[in-house]
Parts: C-alpha cells; structure tokens; sequence
C-alpha cells in the first residue's frame, strides 16, 4: 500500500484499510462515539452495509446563499488549504486557517430544463469537496467521500416558491467529509477499517504512518468497554402538535378543491409531533431501527436527527458509464409480531397489494413522475422500466416496488442527477404540488422527506428518503408525519394515519426511558 501512495499523484486519493472478522456495528459505534454524545458523528445503514464514523476531517454546510466548510482537525485545514481558489465563481469567498466562508446567489432564470440543470448552484460547492481528490482504486463501497443530508427545502434555491416559517431554522444540506470510516459487510460478516491517503504533498511515507495510526485507533475501540448509559429521572411524557386535526382536515380539503379543478393530481401534506424526551438519542434510534433496510443517526452541532426508510431515493453507480436508479415504492403492509413467520397471512398481504386499485394508482403516477425526472439527465433511449409491482419483504414490512433506470448523460453528474430527482415525495405534478404545500402547511419540512446519502470520489450517490424520522433539537423530539392525498381521500381517515405513523417514533422514544 505504501508503494501505491508513493506513486500517487498530487490530488489523488488511495484507501488504506483493513478488514476483520464481523461484530455488532452499533455496539461498535457506540464505543467510537461515547455511545452518539460525539458531535460530528454519522452512522448510515444501507440494506447489507453500516457505515460509521466519529472523526470526520471536515464539514460542509449550506443555507439561503450562504456555505461554510470547516476543518474538524489537522488533516481538514490541509484539506482547507488544498480548496484555496476553487470558490472563484462563489460571489464571495472568504478563507481562514480553520474555514471557507462564503456566498453564492442562484440566478434562477427562464432557460431549458440541460440550462437549468447546470446553472451555478449550491452543487457547485459540493462538487468542489466531493469531487476533489481523484481514486486510484475501488476496492468496494463506500471507502470515502462526502456523507450527509439534504434538506426538503433545498428545493428554494432552485425553484421559486412562497415563503414560509422556519421555527427549526435548518440548513439547506450537512455534509462531513469522512478520510476515515468502518464498513460493516452483512452479507460477508466482515468489517472494514479505512483510512484514506489524501495526497497533499511530497511526505508520504508519513501520511501512510498516519492512515496506520488512524486503523490502530479503529482496532483498539473493538476492545474497548462500552460508555456507561446515563440514568435519568421520570418526567410526564409531553405531546404537542403544529397542526390539530380540524386545520389539517381544512388543509385536506383545499388539497381535493386543488386536485378537482386540474391543478395537481395528489400531495402529500405533512404536519410535525413534537415530544419532550428524556434519554440518549442513541437509544431512542437503536429502539426506532427495527431492522429496516435503510436508517441514519446524525449527530451535529445543529442537533441529532435520526430515522429510518424503506425507500431508496437515487442510486447512481458505474465505471465507463454511470447507471441511475430510482425505486419508488407503493403501499406498506406491517407484519405484527404474531404473523410475520404465518406465511399464508405474508401471502394474503402481498395480494391485498397487488390487488389495491388506489394504491396501485398512486404507484403508477410515482413511476411516471420516475420516469420523467430519469429522462431528464438520461442518454436519449436508455430509460427503462427494469422492475415492475415487485413485492419487496423485510423483517416486519413488506411494499410494491418498481425500479426506473437509464445511462446518465456523459456531461452531467450524480449531482446534476440528484438536482432532477429531488423531493419526489411532494405530489404531482412536483412542482406545483410543492409551491401548494408551502403555501398550505404550518412550517417548512426541514429534513423531513430530504435525503440521507452519500457521495464519493469516483461520482457514484447512494441515497435513501428520510421518512420515519426525529429530529431532536432545542431539548425537543419533533416528529414529522404525512398524508398522501388523491382526489377520493378521506379526510379523516387520512389524519387518523398520520396519528398511526406518529406511534413508532413516540413508542421508540418511550421505551428509551426517562418517561412515564
């Protein structure tokens, strides 16, 4: 290895890692991250990966026109250093030892959907930092790169929509960019520990001594006992809401009047729990968890947001040519604990899906809109339909699903992708069904239905919707919760689901302790 960072060139990224035997990841990213209380810690969940870190070299963060990228330590302000000058076409750009600051005002103009796509954009900040160091070599994924979330509300900075309040005051994006990471392999019961070589300069025999050290740290923490969980008195469980029943009823109906004269075919309205809590966030997200195929815990200095999803939101992989995939899913059906080994009910289940007029509906309209927003950044005749109404089963769920794919067009990128399929939960048409919901709901939706992802140097994005979720912020767990509404939904029926939803998290919560 060291001979492969030798022969490095300047602006080259090499992986050094080791792999072990298989253990339990979270109990290991406890031990990492003094049981999640570390700021600047992430933990991601991807089907048969878990990936963590506590000690990223740098933060990006974004909001309105402004950014900041911040080094966390030594190697993040030679990274810092190795950025100076890539922010000329920022309107401003400051730069300091330990921080960029800077602004970028979007120009949104009248132009074609290809000019649109590359206007200069917040993207342009983040492809200056993902995309920085070129890779040697891929010996699996992920190995590196920038991991983060995107906001709902991001959407702003490239469509015109209605102001609307903010009272969790969120970014458009966080992203850490993490030289040093575990990679849990489920299926091979194997864990990777990696530290990247971010070639900076002529000293690399001492930057591979440091990705040694950096390895050593990873194996010591295996051995080390875990944190000890803090004990607190019971507090009254509290639950407030932003929006009561009969205003988010009104807001149903105004969605139907909207729907019935042509305006928009659906829209998925959202209003916010908010909970006291009175426990580690970490044991609040291992109890929330369950098993699902994609889930977060993402500890900042803005707050802890952690969650999961059974939906994929963009999947863009290749070599010679980047393939994008999109997998919308339809209705869920939840197994209870006493039927999910009965496989006749498991088979009933998956018919009533297959069978659901409605909610097939709804299915089809999301591979239309799947459809268009792929086309988008796709060669000319390399979309298609690659799955359709398959049945996908997990632990306690299991939901139709149908896979959208194409052959990303060679002057664009995953970010260029992300652009176009952005906020597919919102309705459709996506647009106008999103500058309604602004103009209709409480709050803006922050993270709520964003994006969990990561994206790494060979310009591959793995990301999943964020869904099932809690942001804990300001001593406050805030839960946010959707309808989907059609022209035939019952309003309430509808509220009555977001309620259902709530249970989850609120149980999740409780069962963390601290409650009554």
């Amino acid at each position: 290895m060291l001979q492969s960072i030798e022969q490095a060139k300047i602006g080259e990224v090499v992986p050094v890692y080791k792999v072990t035997e298989g253990t339990d990841a979270l109990d290991y990213f406890a031990k990492l991250s003094n049981h999640g209380r570390i700021k600047n810690t992430i933990l991601f969940e991807f089907k048969d990966k878990i990936i963590g870190s506590a000690a990223p070299c740098l933060k990006l963060t974004g909001n309105k026109e402004n950014f900041e990228i911040t080094a966390l330590n030594n190697l993040g302000k030679k990274f810092l250093d190795f950025l100076k000058g890539d922010f000329k076409f920022c309107s401003k750009a400051q730069y300091s030892q330990n921080k960029i600051t800077g602004t970028l005002q979007q120009a949104k103009k009248a132009v074609s959907e290809d000019q649109r796509l590359k206007l200069k954009s917040h993207m342009d900040i983040i492809r200056q930092v993902a995309f920085k160091f070129k890779p040697t070599l891929k010996p699996f994924m992920p190995y590196c790169g920038l991991f983060g979330i995107f906001s709902y509300d991001f959407i702003e900075h490239f469509e015109e929509m209605p102001e609307k309040e903010d009272i969790l005051n969120e970014p458009y994006y966080e992203f850490y960019f993490l030289d040093n990471l575990f990679v849990m392999d489920k299926k091979e019961d194997k864990m990777h520990l990696i530290a990247n070589a971010l070639i900076m300069g002529d000293k690399r025999e001492k930057t591979y001594n440091e990705c040694l050290k950096t390895i050593e740290c990873y194996e010591n923490n295996l051995k080390k006992k875990p944190s000890k969980i803090k004990k607190y008195k019971l507090k009254e469980h509290v639950i407030t809401t932003d929006t009561e029943k009969e205003e988010f009823e009104a807001i149903i109906q105004k969605i139907k009047k909207n729907i019935l004269e042509g305006n928009i075919y659906s829209a998925l309205p959202s209003r916010t729990i908010i909970s006291n809590y009175n426990s580690e966030p970490f044991d609040i997200y291992r109890r929330l968890r369950n098993k699902s195929p994609y889930a977060f815990y993402f500890n900042s200095d803005k707050g802890t947001l952690l969650g999961t999803s059974h939906e994929m939101c963009l999947k863009l992989e290749g070599k010679e040519e980047k393939t994008i995939e999109i997998k919308p899913i339809g209705n869920i059906k939840s197994f209870g604990f006493k039927d999910k080994d009965n496989i006749d009910t498991e088979n009933k289940y998956e018919a009533e899906l297959k069978i659901d007029f409605k909610e097939i509906a709804k299915h089809i309209m999301a591979i239309d809109a799947a459809r268009s927003d792929i086309s988008r950044v796709s060669k000319l005749g390399t979309r298609h339909l690659d799955n359709i109404f398959v049945v996908e089963k997990y632990f306690d769920k299991q939901h139709l699903t149908s896979s959208i794919k194409g052959i990303l067009k060679e002057d664009l990128d995953a970010l260029h992708a992300y652009i176009s399929c952005m906020n597919r939960l919102s309705g459709y048409p996506k647009i106008s069904a999103m500058r309604l919901l602004r103009q209709l709901e409480e709050n803006k939706k922050g993270y709520f239905h964003g994006t969990a992802c990561y994206i790494n140097p060979d310009k591959d994005f793995y990301g999943s919707i964020i869904k099932n979720t809690i942001r804990l912020k300001n001593k406050k767990a805030h839960i946010p919760l959707n309808a989907d509404i059609v022209y035939d939904s019952i309003a309430e029926k509808e509220f009555k689901d977001t309620e259902k939803k709530a249970k989850t998290c609120l149980e999740a919560i409780k069962s963390a302790g601290g409650l009554k």
